[in-house]
Formats: C-alpha cells, sequence, structure tokens
C-alpha cells in the first residue's frame, strides 16, 4: 500500500516538473538588452553610416495580417543626425529608411517582440539612439544593419498606412 501510495507522489511530482519544464519553453523571459547593444558594436564594423539620432518622423507605409488586428507594420523613418561617428553625412541631415516592426498581440510574453524591437532601432517619435546603416544600390537608400536605444521613450507608433507620428519640441536636443 505504502509502495503504490509512494509511486503515484512520484509520478505526480514527475509530471509538475515536466509542466514547469514544458512551461519554461513557451513562456521565454525577455532578451537581455545589452545583447543588442553587442550586435550594434559588432554591425558597426560593416556599416558605412554610424550616426547617433532622433527620430523626427514616422510614416506607416505597410501593414501585414488581419485588417482588424495588424501583426507588422513598415515604417519609413525619418532619422535626425546628432552626431556621426562614420560616413558621409553631415550633423542635422535627415536619413529615412524603411524599418519593419512586429506589433505586440497581447500582455506579458507576447510584448516581449516590439520591446526588444524598440532597443534594437530608433523608431519611435522622438527617441534618441544609434544606427549603424548601409547604402542599397538597388534601393537607393540607406539599410539598416542595426541599432541600439538604450533609453526607449515607448511614444506612440502609427499603425495604419499613411498615419504620420512625429516627435515633439518638449525633447530637447543634446
Amino acid at each position: 500500500m505504502k509502495t503504490l501510495f509512494r509511486v503515484r507522489l512520484a509520478i505526480v511530482f514527475a509530471l509538475l516538473a515536466l509542466t514547469f519544464v514544458l512551461a519554461g519553453q513557451v513562456a521565454a523571459a525577455p532578451v537581455n538588452p545589452e545583447a543588442f547593444k553587442q550586435a550594434f558594436e559588432n554591425a558597426k564594423k560593416d556599416a558605412e553610416v554610424v550616426v547617433d539620432v532622433r527620430v523626427v518622423a514616422v510614416v506607416c507605409s505597410d501593414v501585414a495580417g488581419e485588417a482588424d488586428k495588424p501583426t507588422t507594420v513598415t515604417l519609413q523613418v525619418a532619422l535626425q543626425v546628432e552626431k556621426i561617428e562614420k560616413g558621409p553625412v553631415k550633423k542635422n541631415d535627415l536619413i529615412v529608411v524603411s524599418h519593419k516592426v512586429a506589433l505586440p498581440t497581447g500582455p506579458g510574453p507576447k510584448s516581449y517582440g516590439y520591446m526588444a524591437a524598440v532597443r534594437q532601432f530608433p523608431f519611435t517619435p522622438g527617441v534618441r539612439g544609434s544606427a549603424a546603416l548601409k547604402w542599397d544600390k538597388d534601393q537607393k537608400a540607406y539599410v539598416v544593419l542595426a541599432g541600439w536605444v538604450p533609453e526607449p521613450n515607448n511614444a506612440a507608433i502609427p499603425k495604419e498606412v499613411g498615419k504620420i507620428a512625429v516627435a515633439t519640441e518638449e525633447e530637447k536636443p543634446k
């Protein structure tokens, strides 16, 4: 009798442990932001332009997903150059880049992708960050290699084609 009880108890604990292991795989923790900073540092080597920027305007140019629940947006982001590390740009130049962003699909783990994206490249209006860019001859435009945003501002971005979000004058230049 005692042995049967112990076997059942062991099975219950084994199933409980398996549940915790599987739950950990499904609901992963957010990525450490320092990983994005390191990725940016690595990308600087291949970049033609490395700059510190401020996002002055964002325009939604494409939406993917269902009409009532978009999953990604393609943004045209106007970056004002504040500091140049390398490249043929000048302070206060505007550089427009296209950037695709996966939108959060809910709270908690469903927002981790978006919360990581706001650290990986400056795309929210008014935020300051760094960008590593490369010229694409076919597109005749700069494309994003990587970026880094040390202090995200969580400003709203446009989620409908043609909508615009701009930085306010409250954000003082450095």
